[in-house]
């Protein structure tokens, strides 16, 4: 932990700003902000539209913790007004609206998360709720700034035009959503917001702003947005495709052994401090034809040791080997109090939550995914008896004990 901080040398080649780096806006302006060698307010806003934040959210708060080690300030929006609306990057359709005291809910969760890995110290840390703007804002003021913006500009959004496309409604405030984030950057005074790539849009209306009101427009830096788990669409809760903050190391290490062999190396680069010089020799290995799953399995160790650390990591990792290379049983398994005695087969799943509904104990049992004591069982309408120290197994890597 520092508990001192000062203004250390961090430069326009540090890692902050080249690794996983789509754009900056501009190089220049950084370039001179960096060299004044002046604190600088660095913004990430978070809208509460869920309690859990997954490894791709991370990717901004690392960046924003290297620049607190180098004494600048991380300033959190919290977006305690603005995900009543809701913002629609990358959405195709509107999303519903939450009630005040799930967002209240929301915001405390996402904070354990953020601090988890931000410093903490008021010399590097400014928590922020935009309803406190907001929340105060007179309409007529609101319509003057809205007014500094053309529809002709916020139309022009790839998911609004999409949806005119598509023939799907586009409610009037998601159009008005830009406006909102963009006048956060203004009442927070940014210098500099580390983003993902979808909301660019947004943070040009920011420095649109700023300009605007006599304020040094902020710099915009952005990663690159990567596929979840299984290729396709950016990470997200309901799609499934995510690893989570609150994952177990377990689950980490097991959901970064699924990953598609396409991801190993961007996922190395984005999601872990392994050095790039190493990557870049794993990258070359891959091309020559070596087997991908000792890079996988390099990937799941550095992952799970950033957020648990590296005995748990080593832990996982030989875990993983015993029970997935090996076929063993591991020591350890959750346990769970059931009836003994005479089971059907889609009841005891479902009671043991190994499956969340009798159609998805139909769909392990069909692919042979499911064993009791070692035996593999099929057919939905077969009994089976259980007692203590009863063993059952889903898939590769889920077992539970039977108190």
């Amino acid at each position: 932990m520092i508990l001192f901080y000062s203004m250390k040398e961090i430069s326009l080649d540090s890692e902050v700003f080249t690794r996983g780096v789509e754009d900056i806006v501009t190089p220049d302006e950084l370039k001179s902000l960096l060299e004044k060698k002046t604190p600088l307010r660095v913004k990430l806003g978070i809208d509460a539209t869920a309690q859990d934040l997954h490894i791709g959210h991370a990717v901004n708060l690392w960046k924003i913790r290297a620049m607190q080690e180098a004494g600048h300030k991380a300033v959190i929006v919290l977006g305690e007004f603005t995900t009543r609306i809701g913002d629609p990057t990358g959405k195709s359709a509107t999303r519903p609206a939450l009630v005040s005291g799930v967002i209240k809910k929301n915001i405390s969760a996402l904070r354990k998360q953020i601090e988890g890995i931000l410093l903490t110290s008021p010399k590097v840390y400014e928590v922020r709720k935009n309803s406190e703007w907001f929340g105060k804002m007179k309409l007529q003021d609101f319509l003057r700034l809205a007014s500094l913006v053309t529809h002709g500009r916020l139309i022009e959004r790839d998911m609004f035009q999409q949806r005119i496309k598509e023939g799907k409604e586009i409610i009037i405030s998601e159009m008005l959503y830009p406006i909102l984030q963009g006048y956060d950057s203004v009442m927070i005074q940014s210098d500099l917001t580390i983003i993902g790539s979808d909301q660019l849009f947004n943070e040009h209306v920011g420095r649109f702003f700023q300009e605007k009101m006599g304020q040094r427009p902020q710099v915009i830096v952005t990663h690159k947005l990567l596929p979840g788990l299984s290729g396709g669409e950016k990470m997200s809760k309901s799609l499934g495709n995510y690893i989570g903050f609150k994952d177990s190391p377990k689950d980490k290490f097991g959901k970064a052994m699924r990953i598609l062999d396409s991801l190993i190396i961007p996922y190395l680069e984005a999601y872990t401090n392994v050095p790039i010089a190493e990557i870049d020799h794993i990258k070359e290995d891959i091309k020559a034809g070596k087997n991908p799953m000792e890079a996988k399995m390099m990937f799941a160790e550095a992952l799970v040791a950033r957020y648990h650390g590296a005995n748990i990591a080593a832990q996982e990792k030989k875990e993983f080997q015993k029970v997935f290379s090996q076929g063993n049983i591991p020591d350890k398994m959750p346990e769970i109090s059931l009836r003994h005695g005479s089971w059907g087969i889609l009841d005891l799943l479902v009671a043991s939550r190994l499956a969340p509904s009798k159609s998805e104990a139909r769909r392990l049992l069909d692919h042979g995914a499911v064993e009791i004591e070692g035996s593999t069982l099929k057919g939905t309408h077969k009994e089976v008896s259980i007692e203590k120290g009863t063993i059952i197994r889903v898939g590769k890597r889920r077992f539970i004990r039977i108190k």
